[in-house]
């Protein structure tokens, strides 16, 4: 088992200071992958219990939990009753765990990723397309078709296409900066703030023409995520639909239940 410095751990404890917008779980969770990462957790080696991570950062078992979770999603760490919990890999260059309970989250996963745009063009909303952009057919929208990847490197996420109202079209100067995302566009260029987001997933196989793209098998099994950001009056603003390959993306969702004996 590993002995971790004194001067790790104040590092680690920094690390894990809050940062607006990024749950506690999650700042915990990056903390101790930056560890494993680094070396200071040497495959094999077993993390602190759950008492101690929760000692020196602060938290609740619930948070610690939480954070533990995400590095086992990740394929990191293998958690073995009566033994602890263990170090498995260094790193994960294709699986990715995204916990997200509200728009907060979904902005920190996009810091850990980046986009590749692969093409842009105008199409009409016809045929197919209705069902993504429903009340918008015969309109001319802006879609960009795009690969996700892990910021460190890796096989792809996802294949993302996206779809923009016309009236938004200037967010194609930015769409390729870093940790950016088409809803945080959409409201700095042209004020137009995101009320609500609505995701719809279910399971599909791979397409063919999709499949090479993402280097896995035509009719693989994948999930299909449908993302719709809506504005005032539940005006349509952007559309994304994902494709994650098996394997390589798992989402959690929390909710917190509310009893009248609380």
């Amino acid at each position: 088992m590993s002995t971790v410095p004194k001067s790790t751990r104040a590092n680690a404890s920094a690390a894990a200071r809050p940062r607006a917008g990024t749950p506690r779980y999650q700042i915990v969770a990056d903390a101790l992958i930056a560890d494993i990462e680094r070396g200071v957790y040497a495959v094999g080696d077993l993390l602190p219990s759950e008492l101690e991570i929760a000692t020196r950062y602060g938290l609740s078992r619930h948070t610690t939990r939480e954070a533990l979770r995400c590095l086992d999603g990740l394929g990191l760490i293998s958690r073995r009753p009566g033994i602890g919990t263990l170090v498995k890999a260094r790193s994960s260059q294709s699986h990715y765990t995204a916990a997200i309970a509200d728009l907060g989250d979904l902005t920190h996963h996009t810091k850990q990723t980046r986009l590749k745009v692969l093409a842009e063009e105008w199409v009409t909303v016809e045929g197919d397309l209705i069902q993504y952009l429903p009340g918008a057919q015969g309109q001319r929208w802006l879609r960009f078709r795009t690969l996700r990847y892990p910021a460190k490197g890796g096989k792809p996420i996802s294949y993302t296409e996206i779809y923009v109202h016309p009236v938004f079209e200037r967010i194609r100067e930015r769409i390729n900066e870093p940790d950016m995302m088409v809803y945080r566009l959409i409201e700095e260029q042209h004020g137009e703030r995101v009320r609500e987001l609505r995701q719809e997933i279910s399971a599909i196989a791979t397409p063919a023409d999709i499949a090479p793209l993402l280097g896995t098998e035509p009719g693989a099994p994948a999930l299909h995520v449908l993302r719709v950001y809506l504005g005032k009056k539940d005006a349509l603003l952007s559309v994304s639909v994902n494709i994650y390959p098996e394997n390589r993306f798992k989402v959690t969702t929390r909710w917190q239940m509310t009893r009248n004996d609380d």
